[in-house]
């Protein structure tokens, strides 16, 4: 598997441990995509691998709003499906991977706090409390505040990093990046050999540093 094979298997691994306490939620791995239908909207999304596969990704959020639908961003002929089906350019992201063995995690002088209680994690990102309690191989981590935090999920012998937040209050002190560098140290320790994340183009300058590197680009896409 390449490096956007790979960070597909962990993003899709991590949805499925998501959906795990919520009843009305599941994942399809379908022909040729893979989606997220989940009582929360945020979670409603699919990754479109071919063209005759928007049908099928589409059909799996019927009376589903809102959603969105991803493909990489050098797919021409599924974004031209996607395109004819009426579906709208939106945001780009950037998935991303890191070695863990190799990568340079130096040592915190700010404190940071494991295993936090995952419902302040959710609330942090502004969801609710309950999204994120009873997801099997779920961790979190925070700084002493809780001014920031962020989500790990293991996916095999990759961890998915996911709901990155930091308070608005106190943004651009680093606070972020201290904790995702501790989490990452502490996944290396339990025996995790990767990472995986998906990143805004403008946080994509702050995972490199840690050694993270782009596998691929993604553009989402929201229905007619």
């Amino acid at each position: 598997m390449d490096g956007f094979d790979r960070y597909f298997e962990s993003l899709v691994g991590s949805w499925e441990a998501l959906v795990v306490p919520h009843p009305s939620a599941r994942v399809v791995r379908g022909d040729g995509f893979a989606g997220c239908r989940h009582p929360n909207a945020v979670f409603n999304n699919a990754v479109v691998l071919v063209p005759h596969a928007v049908r099928s990704a589409q059909r799996l959020f019927d009376d589903a709003d809102p959603f969105a639908l991803w493909c990489r961003g050098d797919d021409i002929e599924t974004a031209a499906a996607l395109d004819s089906a009426g579906f709208r350019r939106d945001v780009t992201t950037h998935p991303m991977r890191c070695n863990l063995v190799d990568a340079d995690l130096p040592v915190n002088s700010m404190p940071v706090l494991g295993d936090v209680d995952l419902a302040r994690i959710a609330e942090l990102n502004g969801l609710p409390g309950d999204v994120l309690v009873g997801v099997p191989g779920a961790r979190g981590f925070a700084t002493s505040g809780f001014e920031a935090g962020l989500v790990l999920i293991e996916v095999g012998s990759d961890v998915n990093v996911s709901f990155v937040a930091t308070r608005h209050d106190a943004r651009r002190h680093g606070l972020a990046a201290a904790v995702t560098t501790a989490a990452l140290r502490d996944a290396l320790q339990l025996g995790s050999t990767t990472a995986s994340l998906q990143a805004t183009p403008m946080a994509e300058g702050l995972y490199a540093k840690l050694g993270f590197a782009p596998v691929a680009r993604i553009q989402e896409w929201l229905p007619p």
